[in-house]
């Protein structure tokens, strides 16, 4: 099939189209700073080995290191007799390949590599999103007829060409020019080509190598050795065929670049060069630029008016087949079969010119004939066919699903010329205006303590503050009523969809915390509730009690008998604080005085004092050594800085009143439960 090739070489990029029958069939695009890595060879250091893997990670001057399997490794001592395959290549080196034998294990990554080793790479994939590039050491530099593999001395000749005649002149030629000590693959393009072109294909590729090995012992990793040539040049070697009926260039100096290339290096047949003269950019007037448009888009209309669904994930591409406004003339099954015809054509037709690969899974409609879909899975390989990269596909199955795999090297169209959506953040989708209104109703009210008393405002999109003050206007006016105030709604423009902010505009009531370190005597918390009383008592009027009966304590000390001490003071100090259970407003609790029936011993007093119990909060003077609440057993004050002192002895209390008959503390101020 006749082919036209058109190159938009512009400052910074470089792009390059194939069109045949008007179609753009294939894209390829070059920017500067991101040129292609792909075939470059490399000398490379080793930086980890991970036996766990079977893999290690190789620094060739990336970003990011590259990764080298075990099976892709080649052992280079300097003679290329013993130059082998240490395993399988292909897929990850898990599939077979060309490696060395799909059954042949390969050996201990941690037995071939070592940490800090030089090695010399060619760079197999490119890094494709979070993954870095795939390296090699089965090194292989593509001429304009043949491929030069230096770790085979093997002859091989391309499968596309199908003349068994041409085969064996090709072979032959190739085995009679070659060096010895080198391997050759005739390339598609060198059928029937003269032999004059084949040895100097083979002189160049001679050369290049003897560069690469001359140059990895003179420089120090990484270093490049060998790159492949820009895209202008690529676009000859690889492109161009004898099919192709032009190439037409829009640069000047790009069009003198390669007509010098072809002059030299290009057997006749040449291919014909243009220069681009029309004031209309080249892509515009031939179309193409509408063309890549379309193909970033993820519905594919079909001409019958049927589409594709194309949805490009990390691990895998689903194309989905629908009929859409096709509805046939005579049956379904015949409807669907044509859809599915015309499915295939489209299919193949994206899959070259959006560089899809990897596995791909094509979602066809179901047909109920097993000779229909045998129909289309023939069309399917045939169209595929045509295909430069290396793909396999299974049959369809009985969902109508076919699996297939795609050869990738390269980015694809849209993460070539795309990023991820910078206001769904790649997700593909946002949540709706109604789910975003009810999300800022359920966070207001997940702190509805905190805003209770309170002028709040909404800071939304407009979308969402239309609906909070439209169709949901009732469940706002509900929780303004759970508030206590009104609460006001703020439309921002610009604001993105999902956000939003709360705001309370003024000061309101305290809000009581509750502090997971403060507990009862039986390790529970206290109550909310609870810890809302002792926060709204007043701290000037909690300790008047407690003081008083701690002075009067305190003055009895000296003429009352020890044993008479702690009973004294704490029934006086629970008559000051008034009946159990029925609290006055700014006091504290007095606990129920001891059941000891002759010495009741103070609570919270010192381990030592098992005979002599001493008063609570006693003055220090005191001859029986009375310990201060709280107080450690070395120390006979000790101060708590944060709380007030308790008049009857040198403790302080740090939040909350003392008790006056024991050493316990009710943090916070009064409350329903004693503490011991």
């Amino acid at each position: 099939m006749k082919n036209e090739i058109l190159i938009n070489a512009e400052h910074g990029e470089t792009r390059v189209a194939v069109l045949e029958r008007g179609l753009c069939t294939e894209l390829l695009i070059e920017r500067t700073g991101s040129e292609d890595v792909v075939g470059s060879v490399i000398k490379g250091r080793v930086t980890r080995v991970l036996p766990g893997m079977q893999a290690a990670f190789v620094d060739i001057g990336l970003d990011k290191a590259a990764f080298l399997f075990a099976g892709d490794y080649y052992t280079d001592d300097g003679d290329d007799d013993d130059a082998k395959p240490r395993g399988r290549g292909g897929r990850g080196g898990r599939n077979g390949g060309r490696g060395g034998g799909r059954n042949r294990q390969p050996p201990r990554i941690d037995t071939l590599l070592k940490e800090g080793e030089e090695i010399v790479v060619q760079v197999a994939k490119e890094a494709i999103g979070t993954k870095g590039a795939r390296i090699t050491s089965n090194i292989s530099i593509a001429g304009r007829h043949l491929v030069l593999t230096p770790r085979s001395k093997r002859v091989g000749v391309s499968r596309r060409i199908d003349s068994d005649k041409e085969r064996r002149r090709l072979r032959e030629i190739v085995t009679r020019l070659r060096p010895k000590d080198l391997g050759f693959i005739t390339r598609t393009a060198g059928e029937n080509v003269r032999e004059a072109d084949i040895e100097a294909d083979i002189k160049y590729l001679a050369n290049v190598w003897e560069e690469v090995q001359n140059g990895k012992s003179k420089v120090s990793s990484p270093a490049v050795l060998y790159e492949e040539p820009r895209i202008p040049i690529r676009v000859i070697r690889d492109l161009a065929s004898n099919d192709t009926k032009r190439i037409i260039v829009d640069n000047l100096e790009v069009f003198e670049e390669m007509t010098t290339f072809v002059d030299r290096f290009m057997a006749d047949p040449k291919p014909h060069i243009e220069f681009h003269h029309d004031d209309i950019p080249i892509f515009e007037k031939h179309g193409v630029e509408a063309q890549i448009d379309g193909a970033l888009q993820r519905k594919v209309f079909m001409k019958s008016g049927g589409y594709l669904i194309i949805d490009q994930s990390e691990a895998l591409t689903a194309i989905d087949v629908n009929t859409g406004s096709y509805v046939g003339k005579r049956d379904l099954e015949e409807t669907v079969l044509r859809t599915n015809l015309e499915a295939v054509k489209e299919i193949a037709h994206q899959l070259r010119f959006r560089n899809i690969g990897g596995l791909l899974i094509l979602d066809f409609i179901d047909m109920e004939d097993m000779k229909n879909r045998e129909k289309v899975n023939r069309a399917l390989q045939e169209e595929i066919r045509g295909d430069k990269a290396r793909t396999n596909i299974l049959k369809i199955s009985e969902l109508g699903l076919v699996e297939m795999t795609r050869k990738r090297t390269r980015e694809n169209l849209v993460q070539v010329v795309g990023e991820p959506c910078g206001y769904c953040e790649g997700k593909g989708f946002t949540l709706s205006s109604r789910s975003v209104a009810y999300k800022v109703l359920r966070s207001v009210r997940r702190d509805l303590v905190r805003f209770s008393g309170r002028q709040v405002a909404l800071s939304v999109a407009p979308a969402v503050a239309e609906l909070l003050l439209g169709e949901d206007r009732e469940a706002l006016a509900e929780l303004s009523q759970e508030v206590g105030r009104e609460i006001e709604v703020r439309a921002r423009p610009g604001m993105h969809h999902e956000q939003f902010e709360v705001e309370a505009l003024d000061e309101g009531p305290p809000v009581a915390v509750t502090l997971s370190w403060l507990g009862t005597p039986d390790g529970s918390t206290l109550p909310e509730d609870d810890a809302d009383d002792e926060a709204n008592e007043s701290p000037s009027e909690a300790p008047t009690a407690v003081e008083e009966a701690a002075a009067e304590a305190a003055a009895e000390a000296e003429a009352t008998p020890p044993e008479e001490t702690a009973v004294e003071a704490a029934g006086e100090a629970e008559e000051a604080a008034g009946p159990a259970g029925e609290p006055e407003e700014g006091s504290s609790l007095v606990p129920d005085a001891p059941e000891a029936d002759e010495t009741p011993a103070a609570l919270d007093a010192a381990p030592e004092a098992d005979e002599t119990p001493a008063a609570l909060d006693a003055p220090p003077e005191a001859d029986e050594t009375p310990a201060a609440l709280d107080a450690p057993p070395e120390a006979d004050e000790a101060r708590d800085p944060g709380g007030p002192r308790c008049a009857a002895g040198g403790g302080r209390d740090p939040g909350g009143p003392r008790c006056a008959a024991g050493g316990g503390r009710d943090p916070g101020g009064a409350g329903p439960a004693n503490r011991g």
